[in-house]
Formats: C-alpha cells, sequence, structure tokens
C-alpha cells in the first residue's frame, strides 16, 4: 500500500462524508477583519466540514485494510475541549499509532468542532478550528489541509510529540511546533529525548 493510493481513497470518502457539507473560501484574505468580528461565530456548524475530512481518513484506512474503528476511548488526560463523542481508529501495523477522532463544541454547536488524539490512551495533539470566530475563520480548505496534515502523519508515522510537564514540541513532518519551549531547546529534545515522554509510531503503510 502507497500513500498515494491511500489519498485516492481519502479524496473517494470524503466526497461522502462531506455530503450536505460545504466549504467556503476566505473570508479574510488580507487580514484585516472588523474588530466585532472577534466576539462572532456566524455559523458554527459549518465546521463539521473538518470532522468529515477526518471520518474519510478513517474510512480510507478500514476500507484498505489498514485500521479499525473501536468505540471505547480512553485518555490519559481529559482534552481541553469539550468532547461530544469519539472513536479510537487502530492501526493492523504492529507499532502504529492509534488516533481519536472526536467532535468537540464549537460555538452553539456542541460537534462542530474537531479534537484530534494519538496512542492508547490517548493524548490530545490538535483540535480544529483552534478558534471559530468570524475574525480568525481562514476557510475551510486552510482547515482541511490542518486536518490533512495532522493525519497524515500519524497515518505514515511521521509523528512525533514529546511532552515533560508543559512543555510540548510537535513534529507532524511537515512542520513542527513547540509550547513553552524554545527552539534551541526543542531542537535538543529531538536529538536526545531523555527525560521526556515521546510520543510516536511506525507507519500503517506497513502492514
Amino acid at each position: 500500500m502507497t500513500e498515494d493510493e491511500l489519498l485516492v481513497a481519502v479524496e473517494r470518502a470524503f466526497a461522502i462524508t462531506s455530503r450536505d457539507l460545504p466549504g467556503w473560501p476566505d473570508p479574510n484574505p488580507e487580514r484585516r477583519p472588523a474588530d466585532d468580528a472577534y466576539s462572532r461565530v456566524t455559523d458554527a456548524a459549518r465546521y463539521r466540514i473538518v470532522g468529515a475530512r477526518a471520518d474519510a481518513w478513517a474510512a480510507a484506512a478500514v476500507e484498505l485494510g489498514l485500521a479499525r474503528i473501536v468505540d471505547r476511548v480512553d485518555w490519559a488526560e481529559a482534552p481541553g475541549t469539550k468532547v461530544s463523542r469519539s472513536v479510537m481508529v487502530v492501526p493492523e501495523a504492529i507499532g502504529g499509532l492509534p488516533m481519536v477522532i472526536a467532535r468537540s463544541a464549537l460555538g452553539d454547536c456542541d460537534d462542530a468542532g474537531l479534537t484530534l488524539g494519538a496512542g492508547r490512551p490517548a493524548t490530545q495533539v490538535v483540535f480544529v478550528p483552534d478558534c471559530g470566530c468570524d475574525a480568525c475563520d481562514s476557510g475551510s480548505q486552510d482547515l482541511i489541509d490542518l486536518v490533512d496534515e495532522y493525519v497524515r502523519a500519524i497515518v505514515t508515522g511521521r509523528f512525533r510529540r514529546l511532552s515533560r510537564g508543559q512543555q510540548v514540541v510537535t513534529v507532524t513532518g511537515e512542520s513542527s511546533s513547540s509550547a513553552n519551549v524554545d527552539r534551541r531547546r526543542s531542537a535538543a529534545a529531538l536529538a536526545d529525548p531523555r527525560g521526556w515522554t515521546d510520543l510516536r509510531g511506525t507507519s500503517w503503510l506497513s502492514v
């Protein structure tokens, strides 16, 4: 199984999971929103498309025999979002990192947000969107690309998350980010993770 074959299956599944969930362009391409846009969420429900994208990845992985769906989800720590429902996608490949797809509250909609977790028990790795206000809206494609970045990294084995207390370093293969740790210490931790919790797994494609 190649990565390209998986991506074709994801697009095929997304045509189904995103039915009746239209995308939208970036309403603030020049990044100059009105002041009152920061406190306004015009249509929280439209963000369900990001969950539909994650569902497409799960459906494609199951269709291709790369993973199975498990309803029981255990979190290492409660996620920082209000989760309404969730499933765990468990890879068939030995050493693959399980992934949690959870719907979370956004504005007045209890399932518009997407919370992704990794590991078993699961650790929250990202929630999309990180803010649903009109000022931060960058269009649906930007959010879909972010979902793809994280899920693809987990599925291909490129994902890595180092944590130590409140310090976190996350690598997706395409980019890296850190919280409460500077760039020099991030690089040092990645080179020598002793003393850090190192969350990563092998590729799901090696079944």
